[in-house]
């Protein structure tokens, strides 16, 4: 009996800039980590559309243990990047009160990091990230297009990136103790990375999202770039550069016996041949 092979995961989370993250046409950071970690980590994209920390809560229980159940693989990493909806503003059924939006982060991560929790997965490592800034005018024509109120405001949005920040640097520094490799957390300013490129005159915030609120391939690029940034850095064995792929190279497989070849290296990782 052959088993089934699988790959460890690289589990992305969220809302639409999640979902939207394979858009090809927009340079999606899920597309580009896909493209990256190719023959090396599975990525698995479960954005969704609209939703919040609070659905959040919600979903996390049911999506980590299936992804791992049938086949015994892990999940190495695993974004968690809500917020974009949370600060919507009342009475937006979206609106989720600052300190809410707070507890629901740690919560998140607790679940997956909590030794009590029923899906503790310390092995797993998360990437917070914060939610980008909101560019009023485009989103308010794509409100009025829509026809809904505005209901975003820049200077709200700026509180719960701030907030979601805060929440990844306490827990990051306090999984300094812990030993290496187990129940790291690091965090990304996606609105500090952003403002900064704006406010030095590189970029306009058009240039990161394109209707104001989602992200374009401006804004993708800053995601894909800052996540690689943490593997490169703080996991380079992680580094898609550095990591073997899995499967023998074609040219080195054993055509008499390729059942066998394949079956034995279908789990093991082999040094990557050339392309063609």
């Amino acid at each position: 009996m052959v088993a089934y092979t699988s790959f460890d995961s690289f589990l992305l989370f969220g809302d639409s800039i999640t979902q939207f993250s394979f858009d090809i046409n927009d340079r999606g950071w899920g597309a580009q980590l896909a493209n990256a970690f190719q023959r090396r980590l599975d990525i698995i994209n479960r954005g969704f559309s609209g939703y919040t920390s609070e659905q959040a809560l919600h979903l996390l229980p049911q999506i980590l243990p299936l992804t791992t159940t049938p086949t015994n693989s892990k999940i190495q990493f695993l974004t968690l990047f809500f917020g974009a909806n949370d600060a919507c503003l009342p009475p937006s059924s979206q609106h989720t009160p600052l300190q809410r939006y707070e507890q629901n982060l740690r919560s998140l991560i607790d679940m997956v990091h909590s030794p009590t929790s029923p899906i503790y997965s310390p092995h797993t490592r998360i990437i917070l990230i914060c939610p980008p800034p909101v560019n009023e005018e485009p989103w308010a024509k794509e409100c009025e297009h829509r026809g809904m109120d505005m209901n975003r405001d820049w200077e709200v949005s700026k509180r719960y990136a701030e907030r979601c920040l805060s929440v990844g640097r306490e827990y990051s520094e306090r999984n300094r103790q812990k030993e290496e490799g187990l129940c790291q957390v690091d965090v990304i300013d996606t609105w500090g990375v952003m403002m900064d490129k704006v406010e030095s005159g590189e970029r306009t915030l058009s240039e990161f999202l394109k209707d104001g609120l989602h992200l374009a391939a401006a804004g993708n690029d800053v995601i894909f770039e800052e996540i690689m940034k943490i593997l490169r850095y703080k996991y380079p064995s992680w580094d898609p550069a550095k990591m073997l792929m899995h499967g023998p190279w074609w040219r080195q497989l054993d055509l008499d016996h390729p059942e066998t070849d394949l079956l034995i290296c279908s789990n093991k990782p082999s040094a990557p041949g050339p392309a063609v």
